[in-house]
């Protein structure tokens, strides 16, 4: 019961005050009519006190002035607005947004990595792991080859991002590398996904170097800097390749650095590349805004409900006394 009370409210507070109206009413109106009385007819004060006409039962005069502050009360409390407070519930709302952007070129073929599957396929199971361990972040995806693509938006949907992963192949979106452009891509997704309090990250993964972009890498970096986005860049492939094949390495330290990110280099093993992503989701603490509300239960309708039976029931009462006598 006392957890009952604790959670009742009232929306207007100051409604209480008018209990007190009554008294104030009568005694105002008291003295006036006392004064126009005198005033009309001097006698007829004390004509009344000693015909008596003013008196009625003790008892029913009893009834009737603790039945008229009863309604009053009551009345009063339902103007006052009475609300019960459910218990507050309570939600986590993510805090930080995380994009991946994966280079999907033809080079992402490449059967070269550990246990004969090709970097695109090691690059696949990776990323589910790292996607299905960031349970409290919203995660989107952005490919990239010749052009950039948005290919899944940040959601806390990692159900349809997995599927999205799945349907992931070399080549689909060209044979070359468009860093710049994937960043750029990027930055504008991360800003208009709506929620301007959350922290910003990308994490970029690439088995070459910049070869198609519009918007140079190093440019596209220093917009995600002045944009509050984060990068943190993973090179993956053969580091030892030439030609456009080859990882530059550098780039991605420089984007890294620009926009306060790391840089990694995972070598042709799944495991190597799990041990990235798993130090990157070691260092990057869950960021989450716990949100609590609580539903208002009106209940005026109850103390007007009761006033208005008290009424009706007295009203019965007075006639059927009135018809008995």
């Amino acid at each position: 019961m006392s957890e009952y009370f604790s959670r009742l409210a009232f929306a207007w507070p100051w409604a209480w005050l008018l209990l007190i109206l009554p008294l104030v009413g009568r005694f105002v109106m008291a003295k006036e009519r006392s004064l126009k009385e005198y005033v009309r007819v001097p006698f007829l004060p004390g004509l009344i006190n000693e015909l008596q006409l003013n008196s009625q039962p003790a008892h029913s005069g009893k009834l009737s002035t603790g039945l008229f502050w009863l309604v009053w009360a009551l009345l009063v409390c339902a103007l006052a607005r009475p609300e019960l407070l459910t218990p507050p519930q309570h939600i986590e709302k993510p805090m930080r947004n995380i994009m991946l952007i994966l280079d999907v070129s033809g080079s992402m073929e490449k059967n070269d990595v550990a246990g004969g599957i090709t970097r695109l396929q090691a690059v696949q199971e990776s990323v589910k792991k790292f996607v299905a361990a960031r349970k409290s972040d919203r995660i989107g995806l952005v490919i990239f080859a010749n052009s950039a693509w948005p290919f899944a938006p940040v959601s806390e949907d990692k159900q349809a991002l997995e599927t999205r992963i799945n349907q992931l192949a070399p080549g689909m979106a060209g044979q070359q590398t468009a860093i710049g452009d994937a960043l750029g891509v990027t930055v504008k997704l991360l800003d208009s996904s709506g929620d301007n309090e959350a922290s910003k990250l990308a994490i970029l993964l690439t088995d070459g170097n910049d070869t198609a972009s519009q918007l140079t890498p190093r440019l596209a970096a220093q917009l995600a800097a002045s944009h509050h986005v984060q990068v943190h860049t993973i090179a993956f492939g053969d580091v030892n390749s030439s030609g456009d094949d080859k990882v530059d390495l550098g780039l991605l330290q420089d984007i890294a650095h620009t926009t306060g990110g790391r840089a990694w280099t995972a070598q042709n093993s799944g495991a190597s590349l799990d041990a990235v992503w798993q130090e990157i989701d070691a260092i990057t603490p869950v960021q989450v805004k716990s949100i609590g509300w609580s539903w208002r239960i009106p209940l005026f309708s109850w103390p007007l409900a009761a006033a208005l039976v008290l009424l009706l029931a007295f009203n019965i009462y007075r006639a059927l006394r009135e018809r008995m006598a």
